[in-house]
């Protein structure tokens, strides 16, 4: 028996199948990649993340038919600020405004003059990411579909849907809608009406990790699963990588880079005082709050790098690039970089800011290059860890993951960037753990979050990142000078 866990990422989505010991049994994986039609409109087709699921779950099906094994439970997290608008059978109207389209930008800018009450009601000024200036934008530009939509939904509840039949939204990715009070978890009919957004277009909100219900018989049909089996709602990918990684107590953070990176720590209580930025969302931990900062291009920009920079590298791209940064002091020779490849995220949102090397030189190598592109990345997550450490206080240590952590030079350039002790945990799948551990506890299969992860961390092992004390000090000089060019330049 075991709980079948459905990861849905910006590029691929996976499922595990995972027993009460938190032991991975089998484990399936369909990529995929948005559309990136310009730097502001990125969409992708609704029916291949629906196609993954089906997909997933009939290679789970079958492999525990052939190994005397049965699916006791699924629970699913998924991107978070996606929008797919749907009718009635919950069926896509038009292919899905993905979270890093900006077609929004002029709906954002002109709803930025109401920030003083959005901030006050859900916690964070209006930006394009989130999914209800991309509602806004969708009503303004394609009105004949907005009117035959029955729901907008954003990747998790669409899929749920199409699991259950049921119209549930969990308050994680409802809080980063712009839409929903984050004091009362319910939608606000000030931010509706600031919005434009009708309540009828919306989802019922539940809580994180809630049930949202049962698989229904057409979801049955199409996967060879059972009826009946019940579907959780583990909250979104970077709440349940928070508390995948042990992020689920005050004061906890971790660094997650991944496509973007995200910076998170967790708090107990909205605080009294919401002045807009970091960000305050809903934790996977049911009445716990996460304050998050993020990044808009992390790993994503390295992947760029390597397909422009390291065509020929056969093998284990990570080993040649670390050891072509290991050659470049720390400064990168001088070369520096401004990281914002899609814009700036917080702390201040900057749709329109881009990427630049600077001071490159004839003697600037690749690898110069490629320890600024990692130091660059490196100096904007620690302005935000500035932002969220003002809200819950400073972190002695640091959890970190994501793709970008599998480079040993990159981690060692977090350390001395943010002057902290990184912990990493070795093989550990973030997302698909924190879901387990979401499930297994909703579920009354274990008392509480601490057992849940004890399980899980029990045939972990960690590597730890020390700070380089000479380094400290030049790093946030460094630092300093990019943050003047960019107030320079924007």
């Amino acid at each position: 028996m075991g709980i079948l866990v459905f990861d849905v990422g910006t590029s691929s989505m996976r499922g595990a199948l995972i027993n009460d010991k938190a032991d991975i049994l089998c484990q399936f994986h369909r990529k995929y990649h948005p559309t990136f039609y310009s730097s502001i409109k990125v969409t992708q087709d609704p029916e291949i993340w629906r196609k993954a699921l089906y997909d997933i779950a009939r290679d789970v099906g079958d492999w525990c038919k052939d190994q005397n094994e049965e699916v006791e439970m699924i629970s699913l997290t998924a991107q978070r600020t996606s929008i797919i608008p749907v009718d009635h059978k919950g069926d896509p109207l038009c292919d899905a405004v993905m979270w890093q389209d900006k077609r929004n930008i002029e709906v954002c800018t002109r709803l930025s003059a109401m920030n003083g009450q959005i901030i006050r009601k859900s916690g964070t000024m209006v930006n394009p990411v989130f999914s209800g200036s991309k509602m806004a934008w969708l009503k303004e530009t394609a009105p004949e579909i907005y009117k035959k939509a029955d729901r907008i939904f954003v990747v998790a509840d669409y899929l749920l849907y199409h699991m259950t039949g049921q119209r549930k939204l969990d308050r994680t990715y409802a809080s980063r809608s712009h839409l929903m009070n984050l004091r009362t978890g319910r939608w606000d009919s000030v931010l509706l009406d600031i919005f434009g957004i009708e309540k009828n277009k919306l989802c019922d909100l539940i809580d994180p990790g809630e049930l949202h219900g049962y698989t229904n018989e057409k979801f049955a049909e199409s996967t060879r699963l059972k009826t009946g089996i019940p579907v959780y709602s583990a909250g979104g990918d970077q709440q349940c990588s928070a508390l995948g990684m042990g992020i689920y107590e005050e004061g906890d953070m971790e660094v997650t880079s991944g496509t973007g990176a995200f910076i998170i720590g967790i708090t107990e209580k909205v605080p009294i005082v919401l002045m807009g930025n970091p960000i305050i969302n809903y934790s996977a931990v049911k009445g716990k709050y996460i304050v998050e900062a993020s990044i808009l291009t992390c790993s994503a920009a390295f992947d760029w790098f390597c397909n422009n920079f390291y065509k020929e590298v056969q093998g284990d791209i990570y080993q040649k690039i670390d050891q072509e940064i290991a050659q470049s002091p720390p400064g990168a020779n001088g070369c520096m970089l401004l990281p914002f490849f899609q814009g700036r995220a917080t702390p201040q949102w900057n749709p329109k800011a881009t990427a630049s090397f600077t001071n490159v030189t004839l003697s600037t190598t690749r690898g110069d290059m490629a320890r600024a592109l990692l130091e660059g990345i490196a100096y904007e997550i620690r302005n935000n860890l500035d932002i969220v450490e003002g809200q819950i206080g400073k972190a002695e240590q640091i959890q970190i993951g994501g793709g970008l952590s599998n480079s040993h030079e990159f981690n060692q350039i977090q350390a001395d960037v943010y002057g902290r002790k990184l912990i990493q945990y070795q093989h550990r799948e973030a997302g698909i753990i924190g879901a387990w551990t979401s499930t297994m506890v909703e579920s009354g299969k274990v008392s509480d979050h601490k057992e849940a992860l004890e399980w899980a961390g029990r045939n972990n092992s960690i590597q730890i990142y020390e700070p380089v004390e000479k380094n400290i000090e030049k790093y946030q000089e460094l630092r300093a000078d990019m943050n003047h060019l960019y107030q320079k330049i924007y």
